[in-house]
């Protein structure tokens, strides 16, 4: 029931800020580059002989300076193949982010490895050095951290960590193309990092991904796994061997092609997507209740999705409600989310509570080919989000949407009117 204060909401029958006939702009379609068009061109005209991924790989890693590139099928084929390079096998323990996708802790569970989930700063999802460190034990072999949103962790502190205990650091980037950390670009400052070039991603060709470092070692061992299968040419009649697993998780041409031409708009659209969101953040901050997530001093988020807090304790409704309202008001109302136990598309949530077969590895491993055999500590470990509160926390007060760099300056304003608007009426 609408109160005096609620009414003039559209989901209580007042005028949206923006109507069907004003809506704002979409993430998708994408605007494609018209140079994918001469690039395939080109590619059918070879017979297919036109090495595309090669040349995706080094204008790559020149924008993202760094020395070698791998183009992988997608990101959870990256991480998994970064997680085999650094050397992770059965028992391992790898410490994970607890508020993710499913395909940063897929590898993990390919490896016959350990996840081990480290809490987050509840207001922007990342795991932080502190939590990093206190989950870290003998047993574990490597550290994979994710730039929630786009915002880059704090990285120096887990750095810091992953050297004392001798730790390699991969980052998933899925969600953080061209992000910085202290003039450091995401994906370059630990030992590997993970790109997605997934449908909707800042750089989308439907579905790839990269993996990227500035180790030989490293690079040579993510080419074997990922395009190699494991094998080398040497020593047999054959022509290689397959001295250790490898999977077939290469990148493509005909990607590739697409690929090229989106990464030659791609800086000019994350430099429009930083100048609108700083914007967006400094109207949110205005708001009492809304807390926009903060990026660590002297970096730069990209926000894939743009996420803020709901101190929800200070409204009237809960959080999918106020998302409700909110999109009532023209933001997308299948685009706005609780990352928690979400229905809506693009979820987030905490890892814990939403992979039910971490509990129950029957349906991930057969009878003796558990990690480290079927008496292995794993299957008596029991997850839960209380493992890690803050994630908790973070995933019951963050709403976000879909973000997109198409977004004009009226639009910013409309937006923060939308979520001002909603804050306003529901304010106990």
């Amino acid at each position: 029931m609408a109160t005096t204060k609620t009414r003039d909401l559209a989901i209580h029958g007042g005028t949206p800020v923006r109507g069907k006939d004003s809506p704002l702009p979409q993430r998708l379609p994408q605007e494609v580059n018209p140079k994918a068009k001469e690039y395939f061109s080109q590619l059918v005209d070879s017979g297919l002989q036109e090495n595309f991924l090669g040349r995706f790989e080094k204008e790559f890693g020149k924008l993202l300076g760094v020395k070698h590139v791998v183009g992988i099928a997608n990101c959870t084929a990256a991480c998994h193949t970064a997680l085999a390079a650094a050397g992770v096998g059965p028992g391992d323990e790898v410490v994970a982010a607890p508020v993710t996708d499913y395909g940063t802790i897929y590898g993990i569970i390919a490896q016959r490895a350990i996840p081990v989930f480290a809490d987050v700063n509840p207001l922007n999802g990342n795991v932080t050095g502190e939590s990093v460190e206190k989950v870290t034990t003998k047993k574990t072999r490597a550290i994979i951290i994710v730039h929630m949103a786009g915002i880059p962790c704090d990285m120096d502190p887990i750095l810091d960590v992953a050297k004392q205990h001798g730790l390699p650091v991969i980052e998933d980037c899925c969600q953080a193309h061209l992000a910085t950390y202290k003039g450091r670009i995401t994906g370059t400052i630990g030992d590997i990092g993970c790109f997605s070039f997934d449908t909707g991603k800042l750089l989308s060709v439907l579905t790839g991904g990269a993996a990227v470092t500035n180790d030989a070692e490293y690079a040579a061992r993510l080419m074997n796994f990922a395009g190699s299968r494991g094998s080398y040419g040497e020593g047999s009649d054959y022509g290689r061997r397959h001295k250790v697993l490898g999977m077939n998780y290469r990148f493509d041409s005909v990607r590739a092609a697409l690929a090229l031409a989106e990464l030659e708009v791609l800086p000019q659209q994350i430099a429009r997507r930083k100048a609108i969101t700083k914007r967006l953040t400094a109207l949110l901050s205005r708001i009492d209740g809304i807390i926009p997530c903060p990026v660590p001093d002297n970096s730069e988020s990209v926000y894939w999705i743009y996420p803020f807090i709901v101190e929800i304790e200070k409204f009237t409704v809960g959080l999918h409600q106020f998302a409700d309202a909110i999109g009532a008001e023209g933001l997308n109302p299948r685009a706005v989310k609780g990352c928690y136990r979400s229905p809506a598309p693009w979820p987030f949530y905490a890892v814990c509570d939403s992979f039910d077969f971490l509990n129950d590895l029957r349906f991930t491993y057969t009878a003796g080919a558990q990690p480290g055999g079927p008496s292995d500590t794993y299957l008596s470990r029991e997850y839960s989000v209380a493992m890690t509160p803050n994630a908790k926390w973070y995933v019951d007060h963050m709403l976000s949407w879909l973000f997109t760099h198409k977004y004009s300056d009226r639009d910013i304003a409309d937006i923060a009117e939308m979520i001002r608007k909603a804050a306003d009426a529901y304010r106990r």
